[in-house]
């Protein structure tokens, strides 16, 4: 909430927010084991969540509290499991169980009651 009121730009702020990330997990990265391959299954991957999930999620994010209600923009929130669960369904072709199709429903619907226009 204290973020709808800072006035720096996102792209002045995110540098430092993932340098002192980039900071951090090459502090800890002797003390873990790790090892990789360089093939397109690992690059892609670590490209899309480097980009796409890191820095243009995080724009849309401060876009969404510099410009809209604090409320709606944490309720689209929600929507990252159902999102999932199709992207998985649409790549992989997992289905999911009765249950997390009512419970993804019930999310839709609690979403529908946040964005919908009061009546005059």
């Amino acid at each position: 909430m204290l973020q709808k009121r800072i006035q720096q730009a996102p792209a002045e702020v995110m540098p430092l927010q993932y340098a002192v990330s980039l900071l951090l997990c090459l502090a800890f990265l002797p003390f873990q084991p790790h090892g990789f391959e360089w093939v397109l299954g690992f690059v892609l991957p670590v490209v899309w969540m480097a980009l796409v999930v890191s820095v243009l999620a995080t724009l849309l994010l401060y876009r969404l509290i510099q410009a809209g209600n604090l409320v709606n923009v944490t309720s689209l929130f929600y929507l990252v499991p159902g999102g999932t669960a199709a992207l998985d369904w649409l790549v992989f072709g997992n289905t999911m169980a009765p249950a997390a199709l009512i419970g993804m429903g019930a999310i839709l619907l609690g979403l529908l009651l946040v964005f919908r226009t009061p009546r005059a």
